[in-house]
């Protein structure tokens, strides 16, 4: 391919994802910063001398580029003294990462998820709410994301500090990883430079060289605990990993089973009777959904050889046919979990729960057989869970897996079951298919597009490079995009799509085709075309790796403890005033890019 030709595909594929883009974005409004200095000049206190005229100017002025935010000092640590501007960095990153998981729960789990698994409320700014300090005091989310700010901005000075001396330097790899995420910017910022974008998300002050500065730290540090660990592992052989298992393999085997959930809205009934020795009352609280669930379980094992099947169909039972949930039930992944362990279970279902499907007998052998049935109340009371047992619990023996992948997403009004060929939009269908062969058309032409460079400059041979070249600049897939489409340490356990896992893990439809580092292939999901890329496969199965990491994590935690004695409780002064104003000015722009 001659640069005419990739140019002219590169402004092709532009075009096609700006299209794309403006069915779901609007256009960022720009700040008008001059209205600001307006304002400012506008409190100016009439009849003052023409010096103190200039002075106002000149402070706004200052202001207005981000001086004052890259001098002013607003912590101290170990010593060293660091700008408001840096420290917003931080305070937006520990924002983002709580307000991105929260967003993630949201969308994948339904409304109020975010909180409830997080303690943060999307819908309101962070200093409109509250959360609990590590001392268990009520403090507001603002508050709390400067207190976290520092402490990770302590924590990443002193292990940059320690890496420096170490020797750790930056790899190619983690370089490109920083360059690419600084790039992508371009494609998101509109009208705006990279500076000017950051200080839009960011703060006034934080330029893209301050930007890069933290990330070149972040990586470094991550370099370094990366290098640490693994020279942990070295410590650990096969024997000592087997001797942890046999310890506790309940810590360590995971468990598949279908599920049904019943929410509670009946108020409790309350009970009381004797105790066994007559001596004592106990009392007992029931809802009324427990009925619900003990008659479902009933329903269910009066089927003669009832099996999974019957569950299924006991549910869809319970569910009105005109409504989304019927359609939802109506997939067998719905109401199956596979291999989850059992400390997930105690945290968010109960720990009888997670008790009787590892319940063991006298020898330590485990008794759950497939069919049994048994319903618990979450700890919570708010959900009465009813178990299907599918098995009793194993060694999850899958290998890992990394794979890249490019997405070419479909439009918004191309729904998966419009591409199907239901008109659900109001639009032609023809429309629909339209779209998709034109996503499918683009997905071909990246990977002839890939094919053809390794053939004309690798003999044919797989460019993981190029692969990920190729993902940064034309995915769809924001989230793997600056990491060039990778996601790594895949686990088959239903996380992903059904058919990603399936190729990756040459399962399903790719059953009995072969995946080697560097196979290629175009496979279709509810979401687009995704071209794929096979990075390779991990040494270990997740449980021996699970075992090993829990051994090193003890080693890891013990040497950061060691490491954090060194730094007296005095080693961070906070400049109140100064990182006040952090705090303001970051809830300003969360605000505002928000909509708060």
């Amino acid at each position: 391919m001659d640069k005419n030709e990739k140019e002219s595909l590169d402004a092709y594929r532009q075009e096609r994802k700006e299209r794309i883009a403006k069915q779901a974005k609007q256009n960022a409004k720009k700040s008008n910063a001059h209205n600001g200095a307006k304002s400012f000049l506008g409190k100016v206190v009439k009849g003052l001398i023409a010096a103190v005229v200039v002075v106002a100017i000149l402070a706004g002025s200052l202001s207005f580029f981000g001086v004052p935010q890259r001098v002013l000092k607003a912590v101290e640590i170990d010593g060293k003294a660091y700008s408001m501007s840096e420290l917003s960095v931080y305070y937006m990153q520990m924002f983002n990462n709580v307000y991105q998981t929260a967003s993630t729960y949201e969308s994948n789990y339904g409304e109020g998820t975010g909180k409830m698994l997080t303690g943060y409320d999307i819908s309101l700014s962070p200093a409109d709410q509250t959360t609990k300090d590590a001392d268990g005091n009520e403090i507001s989310w603002d508050e709390q994301f400067l207190t976290q700010s520092i402490e990770y901005m302590a924590k990443v000075k002193r292990y940059y500090n320690a890496a420096v001396e170490a020797g750790i330097e930056m790899t190619e790899e983690a370089q490109k990883e920083i360059d690419t995420a600084i790039e992508s910017l371009s494609s998101s910022r509109g009208n705006y430079s990279v500076s000017s974008f950051l200080t839009l998300y960011y703060g006034k002050g934080v330029t893209e060289k301050l930007y890069r500065q933290v990330l070149v730290e972040q990586q470094i540090v991550a370099l370094y605990q990366e290098a640490r660990q693994d020279e942990l592992k070295t410590n650990y052989s096969k024997d000592d990993v087997n001797a942890e298992y046999s310890k506790d393999k309940s810590a360590y085997d995971v468990v598949s089973f279908r599920w049904y959930t019943i929410d509670i809205e009946s108020e409790a009934e309350t009970t009381s009777s004797l105790g066994e020795d007559e001596s004592s009352v106990v009392t007992t609280t029931t809802y009324a959904e427990e009925k619900e669930a003990a008659a479902f379980i009933e329903k269910v094992k009066s089927t003669k050889n009832y099996n999974e099947d019957t569950f299924k169909q006991a549910v869809l039972d319970r569910v009105d046919k005109d409504s989304e949930d019927y359609e939802t039930y109506s997939q067998d992944i719905s109401t199956l979990m596979q291999k989850i362990d059992k400390e997930t279970i105690k945290a968010n279902v109960s720990g009888k729960a997670a008790d009787w499907l590892y319940e063991t007998d006298a020898n330590g052998n485990y008794i759950r057989q497939p069919g049994d049935m048994n319903y618990y109340v979450s700890d919570d009371a708010k959900s009465v869970y009813i178990f299907y047992s599918t098995g009793i619990p194993y060694q999850d023996e899958t290998t890992p897996a990394s794979v890249r992948h490019i997405l070419v997403q479909f439009p918004e009004t191309t729904t998966a079951e419009a591409v199907s060929g239901e008109d659900v939009t109001g639009e032609d269908t023809a429309v629909a298919d339209t779209a998709k062969a034109e996503c499918k058309s683009e997905a071909e032409s990246i990977l002839a597009d890939y094919n053809k460079y390794i053939e004309e400059n690798n003999s044919g041979k797989a460019d993981e490079e190029y692969f990920g070249e190729l993902a940064s600049k034309l995915t769809d897939d924001t989230g793997s995009a600056s990491a060039g489409g990778l996601i790594e340490n895949m686990e088959n356990n239903g996380q992903y799509v059904a058919n990603f896992e399936d190729w990756v893990f040459a399962e399903g439809e790719f059953a009995g085709t072969e995946r080697v580092p560097g196979s290629t292939g175009i496979i279709e999901t509810e979401y687009g075309y995704h071209v794929m890329y096979f990075v390779n496969q991990n040494e270990n199965p997740v449980w021996y790796d699970t075992i090993l990491d829990t051994l090193i994590s003890a080693d890891w935690e013990e040497e950061q403890t060691e490491f954090e004695k060194q730094f007296g409780e005095d080693a961070i002064v906070r400049k109140s005033m100064i990182e006040g104003w952090v705090k303001k000015a970051s809830i300003k722009t969360i605000n505002r890019n928000l909509g708060y």
